[in-house]
């Protein structure tokens, strides 16, 4: 889904827009964004018992007095403290430390809102605090480099350039253009899940034209966190897809009733994940029944049982099928089933069953009807994936549903091996070409297919089994070391660190029955001779003659 578009302004209506937006943080906005930082306590020593401090919490000078709080005094540098005068936790600075305390300079994504007529104004960027000799309470300094203003159908963005300075300053370059669509201020961080930012003046979204919005109710549905009053403002928290959600909303109202219904699923697929279900929903719609396009009878009955949004995706997919009558059956049918009927819903749309004879089929099979559920819907797809015909009941619901279904799991195990083989065909030539070799008594041999792989470590009692289709994919390379007088017999296995450069190739690991933990000897002791002189010979390309056997400088192994 592509981002809200902005919507065409006048002239003069855009000059007068952006002359409304804020040009710096007000004094209650000011106290707030003090509180998005780490809180210290700055100390210089008055004597030998005395400390005056400074607190950036509460803004104030004090003097503390080593016999008044003992256990103040006992806190070092870069401790953590409780400040004496407001009690806030803190971090405990040394003055004399800093010089000029630029390490302390630190800034925070945040947004400021407020309002201008009908128009909701957000800007974005970012909060600095700094600290100088002066004033060790902190700067703020807002510098926004987004701007937006929402309106009911309306909506606009005006962004900036900004620019770094070494790491630290930041800055609009004063130029302002209007962009095409509605874009997100923030990108996440690679240890975010979502770009997340401080709220300055969140408390205006209710003011304004778009108080209706419920942005408020569904970030605390999604995230849990109340928005707005005392508590905010005391201990205010992060919030996330704002802009995201005010550019949806004025074009998409019904956000405010599907909020109010309860129905923050469909809200957050929308604003989190940009699905908006369209196939499902009629965002056109004026009024909920036709939003979820039920009759008024089914909607009252999804609204009564608080039917989730998963369960009417999965019975609007069977009745555009034909396959359920209306929402009475889907529900009458779901009854009995708990968790396990989503998977008796995708079974009847596969198989493209009713959902009452999906459901008699399954509970007429002898075995537990969630097992039976479970087992069906993997048969389908393995089925469905081997072109089974499904349109003869004897294929889609089988009464010896296990055997089918270990039938059919085998066979497309086969053919998936099938085809994994055909695309490993050149790269066996290949490695043939590389790493085959033979001498005194020894052979390495390249795997010829997974059941190789698979047998050799069933044999030799180990893991590399388990690497099997890694090796056929080409993730990592599997060798073994033969007798040359049994060939076929499982001895030694070897993993390879790579075949990309023949100069940089070495044995990864190498072992034989039981990775050695019966106490014998390690295979690369035992026949350290013959690995040197095999990997000596790819090292230099591996030669071979005209009839394809290796040609070695010297043959020297043990």
């Amino acid at each position: 889904m592509k981002n809200a578009e902005c919507t065409p302004l006048t002239p003069e209506e855009e000059k007068e827009l952006f002359g409304a937006f804020p040009r710096y943080l007000g004094d209650k906005e000011e106290a707030l964004a003090r509180k998005f930082f780490p809180q210290y306590v700055f100390f210089s020593a008055e004597g030998k018992n005395v400390r005056r401090c400074i607190c950036t919490g509460c803004m104030e000078g004090f003097f503390v007095d080593k016999a008044i709080r003992p256990d103040f005094f006992r806190i070092k540098h870069k401790g953590i403290c409780e400040c004496p005068n407001c009690g806030q936790r803190a971090e405990l600075l040394a003055m004399g430390k800093y010089g000029n305390f630029d390490s302390l300079r630190s800034h925070e994504r945040a947004v400021q809102i407020s309002t201008y007529k009908d128009w909701l104004l957000v800007q974005a960027g970012y909060v600095f605090r700094w600290f100088d000799h002066e004033d060790l309470g902190g700067y703020i300094e807002f510098s926004p480099s987004k701007r937006y203003a929402f309106a009911p159908g309306r909506r606009v963005m005006w962004k900036t350039g900004v620019y770094y300075s070494f790491g630290h300053d930041f800055w609009p370059d004063g130029g302002w253009d209007k962009a095409d669509r509605i874009r997100t201020p923030f990108q996440n961080r690679a240890y975010e899940v979502d770009a997340a930012f401080w709220p300055i003046g969140v408390e205006n979204i209710a003011e304004s034209s778009l108080r209706y919005c419920q942005y408020g109710a569904w970030f605390d549905a999604e995230y849990g966190g109340s928005l707005g009053g005392l508590d905010f403002d005391l201990e205010p928290f992060r919030i996330a897809h704002l802009i995201r959600y005010l550019a949806e909303y004025t074009r998409r109202p019904q956000m405010e009733f599907l909020v109010k219904l309860g129905f923050h699923q469909v809200v957050s697929d929308l604003v989190m994940r940009g699905k908006p279900h369209k196939n499902i929903l009629g965002w056109s719609a004026g009024n909920p029944a036709d939003f979820f396009r039920l009759s008024k009878a089914d909607f009252r009955l999804f609204k009564d049982i608080r039917c989730d949004f998963e369960e009417l995706k999965g019975f609007r997919t069977l009745r555009r099928q034909g396959l359920v009558k209306d929402l009475a059956e889907f529900v009458r049918l779901s009854d009995g089933w708990g968790n396990g009927f989503s998977l008796v819903r995708s079974g009847a749309a596969q198989a493209r069953v009713s959902l009452e004879r999906a459901g008699r089929y399954l509970k007429s099979l002898d075995m537990k009807p969630a097992i039976a559920a479970q087992l069906w819907l993997d048969y389908l797809d393995a089925a469905g994936k081997l072109k089974y015909d499904l349109t003869r009941d004897d294929v889609r619901m089988p009464g010896d549903l296990a055997e089918r279904h270990d039938l059919a799991a085998a066979s497309l195990r086969t053919a998936e091996d099938e085809k994994a083989m055909r695309k490993y065909r050149a790269r066996y030539r290949r490695l043939v070409e590389q790493f085959s070799f033979t001498a005194d008594g020894l052979s390495v041999v390249v795997p010829g297919n997974i059941q190789d792989i698979v047998r050799e470590g069933r044999v030799l009692q180990h893991c590399v089994g388990g690497y099997a289709e890694r090796h056929v994919n080409g993730a990592v390379t599997i060798l073994f070391l033969r007798k040359e007088s049994a060939p076929g017999v499982p001895y030694v296995t070897i993993e390879l660190s790579t075949e990309n450069n023949c100069r940089e190739l070495r044995i990864r690991q190498i072992h034989g029955y039981r990775n050695e933990r019966d106490g014998g000897p390690p295979p690369e002791r035992v026949h350290g001779g013959f690995l040197k002189l095999w990997l000596d010979w790819v090292h230099e390309g591996s030669p071979r003659d005209a009839e394809g056997r290796p040609v070695v400088k010297e043959v020297t192994a043990a």
